[in-house]
C-alpha cells in the first residue's frame, strides 16, 4: 500500500467519523440481540440486551406482554428471559449446560415501543471446576431469527489464569465458538500462594 492511499483511508475514515451521526443507534426493522459472555471456572454468565426496533417491537412486546395489560410486569420480564433462553443453546467441551436466568429487567413500555427501550438479561450455568487446559464454549442463538441481528463478544475474565483464545463467529453472530485456557489448578483464587 502506498503512502498516497494511506492517506486517502485515513481522510475516508475521518470523513466518515465526522458525518457518523451521535449517539449509537440501531436500525427500526430488527431486534438487535447483543450478548456477553464471561467464562469462570465454574460457570458461565450470559449478560443480554435485547433492543427491539420500532418496526418490529410489535411482536417482540406481543411475547413480552402476555396479559396484554400495557405494562411489563417483573414476573412477565423473568417469563420472557425463561422463554428466550431456551432458543440459546450452549456446550462446554461438547456437554450441554442448562442456563437460568439470574434477572431480567425491560424498559417501559412505550420507550420498547418507540425503539429506544431494551430487555436486559443475565442468566449463568454452573459445572464443576475445570482443570487446566484449553476449553471450548459454543453457544447458538436461535431466538427470533426472522427480525434478529446478533452480536456476541467475551468479556475480560477477573481470574488472571484464565486466558481468552480465539472466538469463532458465524457470518451472522448467532453461532459462537470461545476457546479459552486455564493455567493453574487454583484458578479460582487469583491471590497469589
Amino acid at each position: 500500500m502506498t503512502r498516497r492511499s494511506i492517506s486517502l483511508l485515513g481522510v475516508l475514515a475521518a470523513s466518515w467519523w465526522i458525518a457518523a451521526p451521535t449517539g449509537w443507534t440501531h436500525r427500526l426493522d430488527e431486534c438487535l440481540q447483543a450478548m456477553r459472555v464471561n467464562v469462570a471456572t465454574d460457570r458461565l454468565t450470559l449478560d443480554l440486551d435485547l433492543t427491539p426496533g420500532a418496526s418490529v417491537a410489535g411482536q417482540v412486546l406481543a411475547l413480552l406482554d402476555l396479559d396484554a395489560d400495557g405494562e411489563i410486569s417483573a414476573t412477565e420480564s423473568v417469563d420472557y428471559a425463561r422463554r428466550l433462553l431456551r432458543d440459546v443453546a450452549v456446550t462446554l467441551d461438547g456437554r450441554g449446560l442448562s442456563l437460568h436466568v439470574v434477572s431480567a429487567d425491560a424498559s417501559p413500555l412505550a420507550h420498547l415501543k418507540s425503539g429506544d427501550g431494551r430487555l436486559r438479561i443475565r442468566a449463568h450455568a454452573g459445572w464443576d471446576a475445570l482443570g487446566t487446559g484449553t476449553h471450548v464454549l459454543d453457544l447458538t442463538n436461535r431466538h427470533l431469527p426472522s427480525i434478529s441481528v446478533y452480536l456476541v463478544n467475551a468479556t475480560k475474565p477477573a481470574d488472571p489464569a484464565l486466558l481468552l483464545g480465539r472466538q469463532v463467529r458465524n457470518p451472522h453472530q448467532s453461532e459462537y465458538r470461545l476457546e479459552f485456557t486455564i493455567t493453574r489448578q487454583d484458578a479460582t483464587d487469583p491471590s497469589p500462594p
